[in-house]
């Protein structure tokens, strides 16, 4: 019956793999006070679960994990079906809160669902993903079948031909004026938080004392959730770490991508944007 189903699923929600299940994303069924976070990767992801997951809460630093409480949509997780894992969402109070990488059309109830987008320098997001990689354990590499770059060359072509940083931004654009779409760039949370949470509390309607805020600053920090990496470091189904040791939140600056992309590197990158974005959004991203 679940390769009947498969077989059914619109091509839209895109092709199976272990990080994308397009079954999911085809039940999901969207509340209006749902909140999805969507990102290209390595562009402000965690932070963004931990800013919204803390103005929710008014401050919560007892989590266990940041996915247990701001869960990855689209993800399989070892184990369970697609059935199950909807069944576990379904369950979440309001307002649920999850994280995405999908594109416009692959994402549910985008007409529906309150939608936050952080955008990242792609040179930034290029960088960040190498070390990402290079972070991962053995044990993971072995059991998901990643075979690691043998140096940074290597690695930047197969970024630049996946393409997800172009594939998302490209296809978020159109709607950037969209009632319920609020689009920030990572460059300006760096260089003012706190008006970037004022921003993100007037669209979704949500309130905070000035008490609460403080440790919300506090909690969304990067000095914080370095002390803690072990809440936002992914774990596999036995609750074993994926990444090594505190490797996780590395760094999280500006301009980073300075210390490995060439010259010649850095102009792919940006000659492909110039190529397939709209003025305007070159002009919104600052590159």
């Amino acid at each position: 019956m679940n390769s009947d189903v498969r077989q059914q699923v619109d091509p839209k929600w895109g092709e199976t793999s272990s990080m994308h299940e397009p079954l999911i994303l085809s039940h999901f069924s969207v509340r209006e006070s749902d909140v999805l976070i969507v990102t290209a990767p390595k562009a402000g992801t965690t932070w963004m679960q931990q800013i919204l997951h803390q103005l929710r809460s008014n401050g919560d630093e007892n989590f266990e994990r940041i996915d247990d409480v701001v869960p990855w949509l689209e993800i399989q997780r070892e184990g369970k079906n697609w059935q199950e894992i909807i069944a576990e969402f379904d369950l979440i109070d309001a307002p649920r809160i999850f994280k995405t990488h999908c594109t416009y059309p692959q994402t549910p109830g985008v007409n529906q669902a309150r939608i936050i987008l952080s955008s990242r320098d792609p040179r930034d997001c290029c960088v960040s993903f190498y070390h990402h990689m290079m972070n991962l354990t053995d044990e993971t590499c072995l059991k998901s079948n990643i075979q690691k770059p043998q140096n940074f060359d290597e690695y930047f072509e197969a970024w630049f031909k996946t393409a997800s940083w172009y594939r998302n931004v490209s296809s978020w654009w159109p709607y950037i004026n969209n009632e319920n779409i609020l689009w920030l760039r990572y460059e300006d949370m760096k260089s003012d938080l706190e008006n970037a949470l004022s921003k993100i509390l007037l669209f979704l309607e949500w309130k905070l004392t000035e008490n609460n805020k403080e440790k919300v600053l506090e909690y969304c920090s990067f000095e914080w959730m370095k002390k803690h990496s072990g809440k936002f470091a992914h774990h596999d189904e036995n609750r074993n770490p994926t990444f090594k040791s505190d490797t996780f939140i590395r760094k999280g600056t500006i301009g980073d991508y300075k210390n490995l992309l060439s010259a010649a590197q850095e102009k792919k990158i940006l000659n492909h944007a110039y190529r397939i974005l709209e003025p305007k959004c070159i002009d919104f991203l600052e590159i």
